[in-house]
């Protein structure tokens, strides 16, 4: 399987990689800067938030929505204007937001990270209001759904769990492990799934994105990635074949750096599946 350089950069942390309309959006969280790139043409735009941005997904009119350290906020793309939202309390989030999606229905889904695992998943409905959906959290990273069934990674477990869902309501519930990472390197990231149900998962650490079967844990695919830390991955592209995939450059050594000199940057590859489109935040 051939793999692509997308666009080199040294990102210090690449995330939440999205496609909408043609178009890659995804983050460098950090030092908050939300970027766009049409692969077809090579046009890229780069936009700076002013704080953490965790990360970014597309809304039907046009906009972009986005989970940032200090909550949720609406970019304007044709302005550059950053307009906040109704968010959680400093004190509920429990630290800064991190990845997040909207479900089927379009109701986002995002939540923290917290060194002291107070860190919360939260749902932003499109109606505006917020609500707790899961808590004790320590980094909250990959999310995806499959009918009733909501997929769930809280990196420091270092497994995979499964919620009852709602597609109904938003709710989730009963939560229990799928399956675990453990015995392999480095640490579940962010996660898509493609249209068969097989869950695609990117490894903070482990220089990769696997691939696996949601109801055995059985490993279908390794994809070795030319950067230390891969963060997220999803399915792009006209025909949503090709699998997007962002890195990281954060606390590197100088060995690691020479060993991974395009940490940071995004790749592409086509690993013969397709993903599911892209469901938009209906306001």
């Amino acid at each position: 399987m051939d793999l692509n350089l997308v666009w080199q950069r040294e990102s210090v942390v690449g995330e939440g990689p999205v496609w909408w309309k043609d178009t890659l959006y995804w983050v460098d969280i950090i030092p908050g800067h939300v970027l766009a790139l049409n692969p077809e043409t090579g046009h890229q735009r780069e936009w700076r938030i002013g704080e953490q941005v965790g990360t970014v997904v597309p809304c039907r009119g046009g906009d972009l929505l986005l989970a940032c350290e200090t909550g949720f906020k609406r970019l304007d793309l044709g302005t550059g204007k950053v307009i906040p939202l109704n968010s959680p309390p400093l004190a509920t989030m429990q630290g800064r937001f991190n990845d997040g999606k909207c479900d089927p229905a379009g109701r986002f889904f995002a939540g923290t990270m917290s060194d002291t695992g107070r860190g919360s998943l939260f749902r932003l409905d499109p109606d505006g209001s917020w609500s707790t959906v899961h808590q004790g959290v320590s980094c909250s990273n990959g999310l995806c759904w499959q009918g009733e069934r909501f997929y769930y990674i809280d990196s420091p477990t270092r497994k995979v769990d499964i919620f009852d869902y709602q597609p109904q309501t938003g709710a989730i519930s009963n939560p229990r492990p799928a399956f675990t990472t453990a015995p392999l390197s480095g640490i579940p990231d962010g996660m898509t799934i493609d249209k068969t149900g097989n869950l695609w998962i990117a490894f903070w650490e482990g220089a990769c994105v696997r691939c696996f079967h949601p109801a055995t844990g059985e490993l279908l695919e390794e994809i070795p990635i030319p950067a230390l830390k891969v963060t997220a991955c999803w399915f792009g592209g006209p025909l949503l074949d090709t699998l997007f995939i962002t890195t990281a450059s954060l606390g590197l050594s100088p060995e690691e750096r020479a060993q991974f000199p395009l940490s940071g940057s995004v790749f592409s590859c086509k690993p013969g599946v397709r993903g599911l489109p892209t469901t938009p935040f209906p306001r």
